[in-house]
């Protein structure tokens, strides 16, 4: 979809591919999944080429459920708001694999919130657009001008904000830890406008088979590595804990992590270095908060880490970043 909207915008398609290190073959098969690499190098090229900041959030405002294909539409014909964004965590993953979305009740209102891959945690283009995408979807199924509680956006505030408010018309909390909007639950109930049950009931079986055929997450590592970044701020799960969610003894995960070539430190060492450089690139928190993040207890031992990943000091990163 990058690529289409890019196109648009009169950016060459061949020159996004090359930089992207992909080909139309790869796009042409049905059954392929771009790599989140891929992804991550796409959405640098296309913001390389458009020198407004607000592009993003400018895509996201105006996206329609249908460019979502089938799992859009299993959101366009859900019976209510609610209902459509419970469908959307199960089947985030036929969207991409750089996207996780998560439902978290409170007593009047409910979270909605976005991870994605690592290597876009904190790039502004990636999170205005997935998140004013979700809220545009929201409105337009609904046929109603939603109104978050709040919106959270885990960037520095940018000088000019004015397009957000425009669109949010709600408080605005920029650098935030996550990258989330506060619905009232009286939102989450509002009916879909083009609600039909059965209809509704064939796409599920169609999102389903689809899902099977993934295989739920690629390999095991991937799977553990998601739980990881899901929990990592309130302290690193433990191997029983992990366990429990991927539905395997300890003994059970470590043989099957060892069987794809890794560990499950290893798998946890390896998200902590992905998610470092940008944390601190961003250049909003603090180096003990990267290290809390991070499920640090000690930032002086997250110091020591970061030194043998790569060869500077978390300080020094960010002086040579900036």
């Amino acid at each position: 979809m990058h690529l289409e909207w890019a196109a648009r915008w009169g950016v060459p398609r061949a020159e996004l591919l090359r930089e992207a290190r992909l080909d139309e073959a790869q796009l042409r098969d049905p059954d392929a999944r771009i790599p989140r690499s891929a992804i991550v190098r796409l959405w640098h090229a296309v913001a390389a080429r458009r020198p407004d900041p607000t592009f993003g959030l400018r895509l996201g405002t105006t996206t329609r459920a249908r460019e979502f294909g089938l799992v859009g539409y299993t959101l366009a014909y859900s019976q209510t708001v609610g209902a459509a964004l419970q469908r959307l965590t199960r089947y985030d993953r036929i969207l991409s694999d750089t996207l996780v979305v998560a439902l978290e009740a409170q007593d009047e209102a409910t979270w909605v919130r976005l991870d994605v891959e690592p290597a876009l945690h904190a790039f502004r283009p990636a999170v205005d657009f997935r998140l004013a995408a979700l809220l545009a979807m929201c409105r337009e199924i609904a046929a109603a001008p939603i109104v978050p509680l709040t919106v959270q956006f885990p960037y520095r505030r940018p000088e000019d904000v004015r397009a957000y408010a425009r669109f949010y018309r709600a408080p605005l909390e920029f650098g935030a830890l996550t990258t989330a909007f506060l619905l009232q639950n009286a939102d989450l109930a509002r009916p879909v406008v083009l609600s039909d049950a059965t209809l509704t009931g064939y796409l599920d079986r169609l999102a389903e088979q689809i899902l099977a055929a993934l295989g739920g997450e690629d390999t095991l590592r991937e799977r553990v590595r998601r739980v990881l970044w899901s929990e990592l701020s309130a302290g690193v799960p433990s191997l029983e804990g992990v366990g429990r969610v991927v539905g395997m003894s300890p003994r059970t995960l470590q043989r099957r992590l060892r069987e794809e070539g890794t560990t499950f430190s290893a798998v946890l060492t390896q998200l902590r270095q992905d998610l470092a450089r940008p944390l601190l690139r961003d250049g909003r928190l603090a180096v003990a908060e990267v290290a809390f993040l991070l499920g640090y207890e000690d930032p002086s031992a997250f110091h020591r880490a970061f030194r043998r990943w790569f060869r500077l000091s978390p300080r020094a990163f960010r002086r040579a970043s900036g």
